[in-house]
């Protein structure tokens, strides 16, 4: 299906006026900065407070909290068993934070309100833009700011509680519809209270106050009169109450974290979402599943990938995002103007995939799955590794990537090299819904095709030319998952080879409401503990969630309707393995398998996690003496993220460079995804390769959906 062409409503009049040699206009939105401390006990409270004010004073609205950061990959679990600076994204430097602050100034007409000290006040104090407040204390705060507001102040206070740390989690971060909604001004419930908020003719209330505490305030001779909130012991419950409390005003959901939702609470505000939370959090997705299912994604992070078998049952992409990554996620409202490729864009000609079959190269290329909204910060190393090494590859996306990076290093992919950029030799991919991430073939069929369409015309939209979409499609599963028996020794392509699997103990095999105490004894203790730390240990392997999980056959009405959005080729996850496979029964759409990397297990994932996984697919290609192909996909943020690039970036360039000069046999062709997917579409035609068939997608969802 086409997408016509239209003018972009991302593409900024400035940018027009400056390319018909006309002056810019000064017509830059405000945006208030609230800076402080992610460990200061009044922020979340502050947080939601300013976002109303910033709004009814026709302001944008973003924050950023000061603290340390792990740069980690956050795989899920119970938030009490990290360390804090693991839940809070990229680093300063690794991220951009400082950079992105000074992008924000060109961009926007910004002041700020500092609540206490703050990486970022050499860059205020240098900028020269307004600053509301400096003070740490929220009473001085609070006036300083409302002195300067065109807005009242309000007579209403709300004083939140962490509602009893319920499963170990503090819901002070989840009261900001509350606040919002009632535009009233907001204080955590902390030793001492702030009494200058509190005095006068002020009309008090309690969130999620503990009784014996709302009993101790009331004997101070304060009047707190009691939101009253479900005697519930979960954060689901809790959490579920206030966003059916404040259903009516919401569009869509945050599913996080308390970490995860304050930092995020501008962006919530902004975009109507309310924040729920669950542990497991599968159990706050059955709950609103009736509310969830009428949108089409949902963002915030996992705590298990049920998480995601849940959503995609309901047909709703999950995006995940990280505090600080992006830094400032108001970065999305930026307007673009994405630059178009040269014409000419050099592919091999069908002549030349014919004699590389006659010859028995193998053409080779990566797919590096990177389309979260936190894992934007990959493509910095990333560009830098695609850039030295000259690796032909794809970089596979989510629409919301091209949203939250409008500029570079994403845009390079459309500029020559030899003009700094990636063009031709990287190109992107959409993946699942193109908004967000499911499995597909779990998804309500007609709720699937049309938030892929959807997804297709707004990122045509916001490129300005549907000529720029990608091309090409990559399932995260595109197949129904079959079930077998969890393996007991497995085959490693990395040595040791052999190793004996085991159930592993870990939090989620004990109670998940409980987060590990520092005085609690580290349930790793024992014999199981010494045997892992001996040279024995390299012997064994844990059983990963998905180990004995298997993609069936790729669903049809999957793949039709890819095709239908306008996709040329697509990446199926089905008949994984070292025999070149693709889909014959996708009129218009060519379908080719993977054939380099192992089953994950951690996630329905196929990936490439070594070296050793490219060299073993090499040798089998080879044995074939049949033209192929070697494709594989990497989990990017495994490699680059801020944290992990100092320990895996000179492995990853090692495989890049080992793709480049043509592997171990020199018979490798490094190449684009497009130009594989036509060289496999030649080799469809003959008996060189073997054929995939198509089921169908097993869930009922959607006649599920349909009769409720």
């Amino acid at each position: 299906m086409s997408i016509p062409a239209r003018r972009s409503k991302f593409l900024s009049s400035d940018s027009t006026e400056m390319l018909r040699g006309g002056e810019p206009r000064a017509d830059k939105r405000k945006l208030l900065l609230f800076f402080t401390s992610a460990d200061h006990p009044q922020r979340d409270a502050a947080c939601a407070t300013l976002a109303w004010l910033a709004a009814a004073e026709g302001s944008l609205f973003e924050c950023y909290f000061d603290s340390a950061h792990g740069g980690i990959h956050f795989g899920g679990g119970h938030p009490g068993w990290y360390e804090p600076a693991d839940l809070r994204g990229s680093t300063v430097s690794g991220g951009r934070h400082v950079e992105m602050f000074h992008f924000l100034l060109q961009q926007f007409d910004c002041e700020a309100a500092c609540l206490g000290p703050s990486l970022f006040e050499g860059p205020l104090r240098a900028s020269g833009i307004p600053v509301r407040s400096w003070s740490g204390d929220i009473g001085d705060f609070y006036r300083d700011i409302f002195e300067l507001s065109i807005v009242s102040r309000p007579n209403r206070v709300l004083i939140v509680g962490d509602g009893g740390r319920p499963q170990g989690i503090s819901l002070s971060a989840y009261a900001f519809p509350e606040i919002v909604n009632r535009r009233l001004l907001a204080v955590s419930d902390v030793e001492p209270l702030p009494t200058p908020v509190l005095a006068g003719d002020m009309t008090l209330e309690g969130l999620w106050l503990r009784p014996k505490r709302l009993e101790a305030l009331r004997q101070t001779g304060l009047e707190v009169a009691e939101t009253k909130n479900p005697t519930g012991s979960t954060v689901a419950e809790q959490t579920a109450w206030m966003a059916e409390r404040w259903r009516e005003s919401s569009k869509g959901f945050l599913i996080g974290d308390p970490e995860l939702v304050g930092r995020w609470t501008p962006s919530a505000v902004r975009n109507g979402w309310t924040a729920i939370y669950g542990i497991p959090q599968a159990s706050v997705i059955d709950r609103m599943s009736a509310a969830i299912a009428q949108t089409s994604v949902a963002h915030g992070r996992q705590h298990h990938d049920q998480d995601f078998v849940k959503l995609s049952k309901l047909g709703v992409g999950f995006q995940v995002i990280d505090p600080g990554s992006p830094p400032f996620p108001v970065v999305r409202e930026v307007r673009s103007c994405w630059p178009k490729p040269p014409a000419d864009a050099q592919e091999p000609s069908d002549e030349d995939l014919q004699r590389w079959a006659h010859q028995g190269r193998v053409p080779c290329t990566l797919l590096f799955w990177t389309g979260m909204i936190r894992e934007l910060q990959n493509l910095y190393p990333l560009a830098d590794l695609l850039s030295l090494t000259g690796l032909h590859a794809g970089l596979v996306l989510t629409t919301e990537s091209f949203a939250y990076m409008a500029g570079s290093p994403l845009n390079l992919v459309n500029v020559p090299r030899d003009q700094g950029g990636l063009f031709p030799r990287v190109e992107t991919l959409l993946t699942d819904t193109g908004s967000g991430v499911l499995l597909a073939a779990d998804a309500p069929r007609r709720k699937f095709a049309a938030t892929l369409q959807e997804s297709m015309e707004d990122l045509a939209d916001r490129l300005g030319d549907p000529a720029l979409l990608p091309k090409g499609w990559w399932a995260h599963m595109d197949a129904p998952m079959t079930a077998g028996r969890a393996p007991r020794i497995s085959w490693f392509p990395d040595r040791p080879h052999l190793r004996l699997r085991y159930t592993p103990r870990t939090p989620e095999n004990d109670d998940p409401g409980v987060a590990r105490s520092a005085s609690a004894v580290p349930i790793s203790d024992g014999i199981r503990s010494r045997i892992k730390k001996s040279p024995l240990g390299r012997y064994f392997a844990p059983l990963r969630p998905y180990e004995s999980s298997r993609p069936g056959l790729p669903a049809l009405s999957v793949l039709e309707s890819v095709r239908d959005a306008g996709f040329e080729y697509a990446i199926t996850k089905s008949s994984y393995g070292h025999t070149p496979k693709v889909v014959a029964d996708v009129r218009g759409l060519t379908v080719l398998n993977h054939t380099a990397g192992r089953w994950d297990g951690w996630s329905p994932f196929h990936t490439v996690n070594t070296l050793s996984d490219l060299k073993v697919a090499e040798q089998a290609l080879l044995r074939r003496h049949q033209p192929g192909w070697l494709l594989g996909a990497i989990d990017t943020c495994l490699w680059t993220f801020t944290g992990p690039v100092w320990k895996r970036g000179t492995e990853l360039d090692e495989i890049a460079r080992w793709l480049v000069a043509g592997g171990s046999s020199g018979r490798l062709v490094n190449v684009t995804p497009r130009t594989m997917a036509r060289y496999a579409g030649l080799l469809g035609a003959t008996d060189h390769v073997g054929r995939i068939p198509t089921g169908e997608a097993t869930s009922n969802a959607e006649s599920r959906l349909d009769a409720s």
